[in-house]
């Protein structure tokens, strides 16, 4: 009778654990379901924020977003890149332009990559970034608009400023700078332009390096204002980099934006060695 007993109590007991053990599985359960719930809602969310053009915490991403839909490389909508173009022209001579370009935002100031990946801060950001959204309101034949002729009058004045202005030597303020001053340069084409334009590349061609790059400039960066500018010293410049775009393409073949415009670059060099 005893040992009956005892054998009713440690089935009553392994039952007890087993209904525990249910229990807290259903709540672990309901636990995994109610993240995955959640990482949907979130994938989603994500989705439909990068599947627009206008960021408008940044001034910088909706640039990217509408270089990456004029080289083809993002899904063209009218309705989308017309209200992130009216954002960009909106942005002409706010607080914290420099020399009244197009103002960064509060998240852009924390620091920025630029489209080829290089990482810009500090002052250089400002007019990086207004340059970078003037270029973009002229490739998008905005040129026209009262923003845009505003701040192309104001990139005349940045010609002048300095003793050792960019006008005369074709270098403004550093390194990184200057690439993004040649590469708007390329598309406002003031009064003698190209004789500027010509001081800049000869700039770059005074640092190559014997490994295909150039000190200083940064590298992909330079390598996209280079691809973009239609002169035999540019074409010279980058064959200059073709036997390390050779060997660097492979690595870039990916699909997302650094990998896209460093490819761009890349295969502008290449294309240049024949």
């Amino acid at each position: 009778m005893d040992h009956e007993i005892k054998v009713t109590n440690t089935n009553t007991f392994t039952v007890l654990n087993l209904f525990t053990s249910l229990l807290s599985l259903h709540a672990n359960l309901e636990v995994v379901h109610a993240e995955v719930i959640k990482d949907n809602i979130k994938r989603r969310l994500e989705f439909l924020e990068t599947s627009q053009v206008l960021a408008a915490q940044s001034l910088a991403e909706t640039l990217w977003r509408l270089e990456e839909v004029r080289q083809g490389l993002r899904p063209k909508s009218g309705a989308q890149v017309e209200k992130a173009l009216r954002w960009v022209l909106s942005r002409q001579g706010l607080k914290g332009s420099y020399m009244n370009l197009f103002a960064p935002t509060e998240k852009d100031l924390l620091g920025v990559k630029l489209p080829t990946g290089e990482r810009i801060e500090s002052a250089a950001l400002r007019h990086i970034l207004g340059e970078e959204a003037l270029r973009t309101a002229i490739a998008w034949n905005l040129e026209s608009s009262h923003e845009a002729a505003k701040a192309a009058a104001s990139f005349n004045q940045l010609l002048e400023r300095g003793e050792n202005c960019a006008k005369t030597s074709g270098f403004f303020c550093c390194y990184k700078c200057t690439s993004a001053f040649l590469r708007t340069l390329n598309v406002v084409r003031p009064e003698k332009w190209k004789e500027i334009m010509e001081k800049g590349i000869q700039n770059i061609r005074k640092e190559r390096t014997s490994d295909g790059r150039w000190h200083g400039f940064p590298f992909f960066y330079t390598l996209l204002t280079l691809s973009e500018i239609d002169s035999p010293s540019a074409e010279a410049e980058l064959r200059h980099a073709s036997k390390i775009a050779h060997r660097l393409l492979p690595r870039y073949q990916k699909d997302d934006r650094t990998s896209c415009f460093r490819k761009l670059g890349l295969e502008a060099a290449k294309s240049a060695e024949n």
